[in-house]
């Protein structure tokens, strides 16, 4: 498999980056969760369907958390999760595209 330098450069970053938001969620575990519209703005900025979400939670990759018992309670999801499962799919893309 070759990559260029670009392309590690992405690893690279991307991997320093989920290393930070690990460290954030364990100093501070309140600092890595998100609301369920941010995540879904967060997957479209970095070019993903927010449609990940549901597909995610069905193949049991993320676990949401709601917070109250009611039905309209906010649902949250952790940044970190998020940021790994998408390093995981470009990372995944790069690997078959080789």
């Amino acid at each position: 498999m070759e990559i260029t330098l670009n392309q590690l450069r992405n690893i690279i970053s991307a991997s320093a980056d989920i290393g930070v938001q690990r460290y954030i969620k364990t100093r501070d575990p309140e600092d890595d969760r998100i609301k369920q519209e941010d995540a879904k703005r967060y997957l479209e900025k970095m070019g993903y369907q927010p449609i990940m979400l549901k597909r995610w939670r069905k193949d049991n990759l993320l676990v949401p958390v709601k917070m109250g018992d009611s039905r309209n309670s906010a649902v949250w999801y952790s940044l970190t999760e998020i940021k790994e499962l998408i390093f995981s799919l470009q990372t995944h893309a790069l690997i078959m595209k080789q």
